[in-house]
């Protein structure tokens, strides 16, 4: 697949994008997204985008596909000094930012003297030249995403064109939309669900409706307002809306397609946003960033009687290759997996693994099969976890915990050990209110807000196993006590 040629298919009248309360065509966000583009073409290097889920992102992102060149997402509601590593990471030279990240920008150039910025909503007057068409290059990063890092340095996790245009062809065929469909929008642009969206949507000739932040926390009236077609979600979000009473049976009968993916989907939510929309296929999805958003699916059946609480991750899509290492650690393989981090080979060589030629990512997922031979997750094999659909490392926590509180028996767990999860940090000393608030405080300034502990617990010891590690386990069992 030519993302490029794919992407001129669309009917340049037919809708490409609602944001802001507006609609906009292919033809104008395609006028847009040159607008912008011409102030960018005086150098080739990754794009910083410095936007959030306004015109001025969508714009860039497609123009960014149609010129070929790799866009990296900079969280809006990051720490100046996490962007700051993001950037320098990246390579970036050049970043668009809307007039409603002035002050981040002004920010940034004082930190990054030679990083040129420019205004995405302020394009150039010349906004009719035609962007280059060219055969895509297959290893040419489309984008960069960032992770947590164990180390408290992010790591950077280049996709590849080759790498997305293998997601994007089987997706986009097993989806079938058309031009008639209304597919939402609620992913943050630094969680690499929202390319799914994004994609999925123009090389079908849909169009993508962003939900407004106003309607993030109770999305239902949106569905039902613009008749949308595909939902696609975290669970936490479906599970928050049926606290709210947004699931009675029936409520969405535009759907067709209920998609979830980041966190395990327990049974019970599927089958409650199965009941509320009635006409969709619910199809839980499974993959971590490293092998492009995601490479397996299942799709649930309401009549079936699972034997796990959570809905399985399903069979790899026909093109990818899962297997399992003796500690039933799943191995993918396939042409979505990444060629490896930037600038990082140490973390590169420990999660990428030749074996008979083929190059297999270590997923640090523990799965099993059921009878169905499809694979349940079970587990992590390490300390990350999904929080909010975000994949971080508990110990980038630690590791910052324990320099600003100058004390090594610190440890962060995440509760409840399905989902949603949310930080718990436990700290061994004399407790300290005013000392946990500088704590708190200081986080704030390095990590995103999904990484901050919401509890603090203060241990006069703590507990440790038989090989003198701090034992998860019993600190989870105290928190079950409390």
């Amino acid at each position: 697949m030519n993302i490029v040629k794919e992407l001129l298919k669309a009917p340049r009248s037919n809708n490409a994008l609602y944001v802001g309360g507006k609609h906009y065509s292919y033809d104008s966000l395609q006028h847009i997204a040159s607008s912008i583009m011409i102030q960018l073409q005086d150098d080739t290097g990754p794009i910083g985008i410095l936007c959030y889920r306004d015109i001025s992102y969508y714009a860039l992102v497609y123009g960014c596909a149609m010129s070929e060149r790799t866009f990296v997402p900079l969280g809006v509601k990051f720490p100046i000094n996490r962007l700051i590593s993001v950037i320098e990471q990246s390579g970036i030279r050049q970043i668009a930012y809307s007039e409603s990240y002035q002050h981040i920008a002004t920010e940034l150039k004082e930190a990054l003297p030679n990083v040129t910025f420019y205004c995405a909503d302020s394009p150039t007057q010349t906004a009719n030249l035609s962007l280059p068409l060219s055969d895509i290059i297959g290893n040419h990063p489309a984008y960069i995403l960032f992770t947590s890092g164990s180390t408290g340095q992010p790591k950077g996790v280049p996709i590849s064109y080759a790498n997305l245009n293998s997601y994007l062809g089987y997706m986009i065929n097993y989806l079938g939309l058309d031009e008639t469909d209304k597919v939402s929008q609620l992913f943050d642009p630094t969680f690499d669900l929202s390319i799914h969206d994004i994609f999925v949507t123009w090389l079908s000739g849909a169009c993508l409706y962003v939900l407004p932040e106003e309607a993030m926390i109770a999305p239902g009236k949106f569905v039902k307002k613009h008749d949308l077609t595909v939902w696609f979600s975290v669970p936490s979000t479906a599970a928050i809306m049926g606290k709210l009473g947004m699931l009675k049976p029936d409520s969405y009968p535009s759907l067709k397609f209920s998609l979830f993916c980041g966190e395990p989907l327990p049974i019970a939510l599927a089958t409650q946003f199965q009941q509320a929309a009635s006409n969709s296929t619910v199809i839980n999805l499974y993959g971590p960033t490293e092998a492009t958003i995601a490479c397996s699916l299942h799709v649930f059946n309401a009549k079936r009687s699972y034997a796990h609480c959570y809905t399985p991750i399903g069979k790899p899509f026909p093109h990818m290759h899962f297997s399992l290492t003796d500690q039933n650690e799943l191995l993918i393989s396939g042409p979505q997996v990444f060629s490896g981090y930037i600038n990082n080979v140490e973390k590169t060589n420990s999660c990428l693994v030749k074996i008979n030629n083929k190059s297999c990512y270590h997923s640090g997922d523990i799965v099993k099969y059921n009878k169905m031979d499809e694979l349940e997750y079970v587990s992590r094999s390490d300390d990350q976890v999904k929080i909010q659909g975000y994949r971080i490392e508990l110990s980038e926590i630690d590791t910052l915990a324990k320099s600003i509180l100058s004390n090594p028996l610190v440890q962060s767990v995440a509760t409840p050990r399905g989902a949603p999860q949310s930080i718990t940090l436990f700290i061994c000393g004399n407790a300290d209110k005013e000392l946990e608030q500088i704590a708190i405080k200081k986080l704030k300034a390095k990590v995103p807000a999904y990484m901050v502990p919401k509890n603090i617990y203060w241990l006069d010891s703590m507990p440790l196993n038989s090989n003198g590690k701090i034992d998860k386990l019993a600190l989870y069992a105290m928190l079950e006590k409390k």
